[in-house]
């Protein structure tokens, strides 16, 4: 939190603030479970799980920074895809890094981010409900972006999916 990005210094709170580390673990209490799982991003990066607690609550998941191709920059395990799609599995939301469309991934592979393709595959393997697409590449127009999108929406199509896909935007409002 550097005044670049946060302008308020920690003296200038009137709280009390305590930092803990977080890794791949689960917590939960009175109406609700989160979750951490780790994804590939240089430095590490976690995915969240968050839902209500009790069976059949929906879920909402977020992932803002991870590569889902394969990339030797992460010493991932074997089974690290299975398990990804096992995190995501029937989640009624899942937020995905989708930065790159597969032609520009080849410039920026082992950069931690994924391409508009590979994020749809994670949301039907999984069975999820709803996938925004998140970490638009800065560059890209609002034209660009509806084109990905009509492509993601194709390859759901294709794949027999009823998938419902959006690109994130600022002041959009998601229901779980």
């Amino acid at each position: 939190m550097s005044p670049v990005v946060f302008p308020v210094t920690f003296e200038q709170l009137n709280a009390t603030i305590d930092f803990c580390e977080i890794a791949e673990e689960r917590r939960s209490g009175s109406g609700y479970c989160v979750t951490a799982f780790a994804v590939q991003h240089p430095g590490g990066a976690l995915g969240y799980r968050f839902s209500g607690g009790d069976v059949g609550d929906g879920s909402f998941v977020y992932i803002s920074d991870n590569e889902l191709g394969a990339s030797p920059t992460y010493a991932a395990r074997p089974s690290w895809r299975e398990e990804i799609v096992d995190f995501v599995r029937g989640a009624t939301v899942l937020v995905h890094d989708a930065t790159y469309t597969t032609d520009e991934y080849e410039r920026h592979r082992g950069w931690g981010h994924s391409t508009y393709e590979d994020a749809v595959l994670l949301a039907l393997d999984a069975g999820v409900e709803q996938l925004v697409l998140f970490h638009h590449r800065p560059e890209r127009t609002d034209e660009e972006m509806d084109e990905c999108v009509a492509a993601c929406r194709a390859l759901a199509e294709q794949r027999g999916s009823t998938l419902k896909i959006a690109a994130a935007a600022e002041g959009m409002t998601l229901s779980v």
